[in-house]
């Protein structure tokens, strides 16, 4: 099942947006923001163990140790749909996968 957009603590103009893990999955597997809108991304990895926080037409590629969270500021200039995914081996596969939806 996919969650809906986390917006919180805006600007005019920006987006906040956070995603949490829970296990093999992002909380928050489904995000939207607006093309040519900053973009605050805040990854919260809340298990015990170590995930990664991968989106590639970004180039985001970050690992997360047990309970660290990493924060991204970007803007993304045009709409589309923008897979991100947890790069640590198999966790991809086990359903780690999300999508930054990009508006017009």
């Amino acid at each position: 099942m996919l969650s809906l957009l986390l917006l919180a603590g805006c600007r005019l103009g920006e987006s906040t947006i956070t995603v949490q893990t829970d296990g093999m999955r992002f909380v928050q597997g489904e995000v939207q923001t607006k093309a040519g809108q900053p973009v605050t991304l805040r990854v919260v990895n809340q298990d015990d163990y170590a995930h990664a926080f991968d989106m590639d037409e970004f180039d985001i590629h970050t690992p997360l140790a047990a309970n660290e969270s990493a924060t991204f500021v970007f803007t993304p200039e045009q709409a589309g749909r923008y897979t991100f995914y947890c790069g640590v081996p198999g966790h991809e596969a086990a359903g780690m996968v999300g999508v930054l939806i990009v508006t017009p």
